[in-house]
């Protein structure tokens, strides 16, 4: 089982790899979800992937953000250097980047990123697809979903064993964007989970100001042997923000932990010196609310750094030293699963007096201190008259350390294959923009018929009082967990939100919600080769990002141009954790330090955080119209009968040329145009 440590510096990476890592993983200049972490420069890269390949650890490189279409070569080039120097794995969050990948460089192993959101057995058999070897476990994820999960796939597991939690699905999350500009879909995001909020009940406050959305730390250092059970192959740390000492010592009780080693004592030193208001076991036995989250708002450093042991990874070797009188100095090193190297020195001569022992000689070949190996076994054929200058003994080993570090870069190392032409796609046609609507209730939906509207996304049991609607999409729930499954008898048309619900749709039409992150035409293609005919394009896109993406293919494309965006999607029901089990008795919500109120909806014992404001883009169609996208979509949420058939009037008639003005309430505008960092 491989211990998976996190790197954000060269210091933290030597730290990681000398106490215990099998792997780490590491962000390059560009393109990593990390912005804030010191990270790598492209030479520093190199260095890196070299020192991990000659110790025998493996170097993952995140390429874990969304990529807008005019970032899609750029990526490829820094991605083509990681090839070339021999990094052992890409971990991505982009569906297209990934697709790219897999055409343009196929022999490059990919791990799906949590930043995909995959929560079960059926995300992973679509990702099979895109040649991905490895899936790195949202970290909902349980251990009765893991074990079902193993059970049916194949698929390499990563599964986060200690760190920092985010409250909100990894990849579904656009809190940080939306209120500050900064994506965390990007890698700029700046933790407005860890602010304090007020809970309000029919918009009175029901608790204090508290760090209501702030969860302690993740530790299951004494769960190890658990996971080894059920079959999963990485245990992954978090912590590419975090300092060498951190990292040194994490790394060392879950090393210990996997070989079965570790103490309560030791786990409770490393807890010490770093924590969240304490520690908790995350998803691992299912959602435990409270119990879960560091509302006290404790100090995150409660102790001293225990003092740790020296330490240095070395890689065992055998050594053959070959010293013949009148033949040529000769010595082999040989690392397991590399070739064998051979260097040679002057020629042997006979002694005139004292003859050098062979136990002289193993002895001086052996001194390895300060190198990346260990003389696990030494052998010397040597002349019983033969003398060796022991500085020539020290030059050759010199030599062969040197020859040998250069073998096991190089075998790392791979070329370029040749280019893949670009594939050929249908170009763009001229759009004529249409109107559809999402709808949660009975009476939303009312609202739509009332208006007109033809095509209305709805859950599943608003289908039976869709008459009229010409258009109905069955909406599904934003992610199925592992063993949860939605009939879709009766639907000819389905909205999916997650990659989980891609493989099983019983040959309905399909379109892919907002929450698939499609920022780019790679993205759209890939969902087309799954039978997608419809992309609802992420709300972090700028309108020239739409507009760029749009020349790019002929799928049929949505944007979300009324509505509160979903902020974050939580498998925590907050209102439970700071409050009690009280969702179905009142109106909840979070007030922020600006009195900005959020409100919640509770999901099966989860919860959604919608804005305080809705996009409202009416008196804006001009600009929507110039995109060349076929059709926008008004979300509604909280909306009561008269005021979705309010909004949807005002969009039919702004798109009847009808000139509209900004609403006097609250709104935003989104993304549209100011984009996301």
């Amino acid at each position: 089982m491989e211990i998976l440590s996190p790197a954000g510096s060269m210091e933290a990476l030597r730290a990681a790899v000398n106490h215990g890592a099998d792997a780490v993983y590491v962000g390059g200049s560009r393109f990593s979800a990390r912005k804030n972490a010191q990270n790598f420069s492209d030479e520093e890269l190199r260095e890196a992937v070299d020192f991990c390949h000659v110790r025998g650890v493996r170097l993952y490189l995140c390429c874990n953000t969304l990529l807008k279409e005019t970032e899609l070569s750029d990526a490829m080039d820094f991605i083509r250097c990681a090839y070339q120097i021999g990094v052992d794995a890409l971990i991505v969050q982009d569906f297209g980047l990934a697709a790219r990948i897999r055409r343009e460089l196929p022999e490059m192993p990919i791990h799906a990123s949590t930043q995909m959101t995959v929560v079960n057995s059926e995300g992973i058999r679509a990702l099979e697809s895109l040649g991905v070897s490895r899936v790195v476990l949202a970290r909902e994820v349980s251990r009765e979903e893991i074990a079902s999960i193993r059970k049916k796939t194949d698929m390499e597991l990563e599964y986060f064993v200690h760190g920092a939690l985010c409250i909100s699905y990894s990849g579904q999350c656009l809190m940080s964007s939306i209120l500050g500009g900064r994506s965390g879909n990007r890698g700029g995001c700046a933790q407005p989970c860890r602010l304090p909020y007020t809970l309000l009940r029919d918009s009175k406050p029901v608790t204090e100001i508290l760090p209501l959305l702030c969860p302690k730390d993740l530790c299951l250092a004494d769960r190890v042997h658990e996971l080894a059970g059920l079959g999963v192959a990485s245990l992954k740390i978090e912590g590419r923000m975090k300092s060498p000492d951190y990292v040194a010592m994490v790394t060392q009780v879950y090393k210990r932990a996997a070989e079965g080693g570790v103490s309560n004592e030791e786990i409770k030193e490393m807890l010490k010196f770093f924590s969240r208001g304490g520690s908790c076991r995350g998803y691992f036995y299912g959602c435990t609310y409270g119990d879960m989250m560091d509302m006290a708002g404790a100090s995150k450093i409660a102790g001293s750094l225990p003092k740790l042991a020296p330490a240095e990874k070395t890689v065992p070797i055998h050594l053959y030293l070959a010293a013949q009188t009148d033949k040529p100095l000769s010595l082999t090193l040989l690392a397991e699963n590399y070739p064998a190297v051979t260097v040679t020195g002057a020629v042997c001569q006979k002694a005139h007096t004292q003859p050098t022992t062979a136990e002289r000689m193993e002895q001086q070949i052996s001194k390895l201190g300060g190198t990346a190996f260990r003389a696990e076994q030494v052998e010397v054929q040597a002349s019983c008259d033969v003398a060796v200058p022991v500085s020539e003994l020290n030059a050759l080993r010199r030599q062969g350390v040197q020859k040998l570090e250069k073998t096991i870069k190089e075998h790392h190392q791979r070329e370029l294959p040749a280019p893949v032409p670009a594939a050929k796609r249908a170009t763009a046609r001229p759009k004529e923009l249409s109107l559809c609507v999402e709808v949660r209730t009975e009476e939303q939906l009312r609202a739509a018929i009332q208006t007109g509207v033809q095509r209305v996304y709805m859950p599943k049991e608003l289908l039976a009082y869709a008459e009229g609607i010409e258009e109905p999409v069955v909406q599904l729930l934003p992610l199925t967990k592992e063993g949860q499954k939605v009939s879709l008898v009766g639907a000819k048309e389905v909205c999916l939100q997650n990659i989980g619900q891609l493989t099983d749709t019983e040959n309905c039409r399909i379109t892919a919600g907002h929450r698939f992150n499609i920022t780019n035409s790679e993205t759209v293609e890939w969902l087309k080769s799954m039978g997608v005919s419809r992309a609802v394009l992420s709300p972090e896109l700028h309108m020239n990002d739409i507009a760029r993406l749009r020349k790019q293919t002929d799928m049929t494309l949505e944007v979300i141009a009324y509505g509160r965006l979903p902020l974050m999607l939580m498998e925590n029901c907050i209102i439970k954790s700071a409050y009690g089990c009280h969702c179905d008795k009142g109106e909840f919500a979070l007030r922020d330090r600006k009195n900005e109120v959020f409100p919640l909806l509770p999901r099966h014992c989860g919860t959604e955080i919608l804005n305080s404001k809705p996009i409202y883009m009416a008196d804006r169609i001009d600009d929507i119209k110039k995109l060349g996208i076929d059709s926008m979509r008004l979300a509604f949420t909280l909306e009561n009968y008269e005021t979705c058939c309010i909004i949807i009037r005002e969009y039919q008639e702004a798109m009847q040329g009808k000139q509209k003005k900004s609403p006097a309430s609250d709104f935003t505008r989104g993304h549209f145009y100011r984009g996301a960092e």
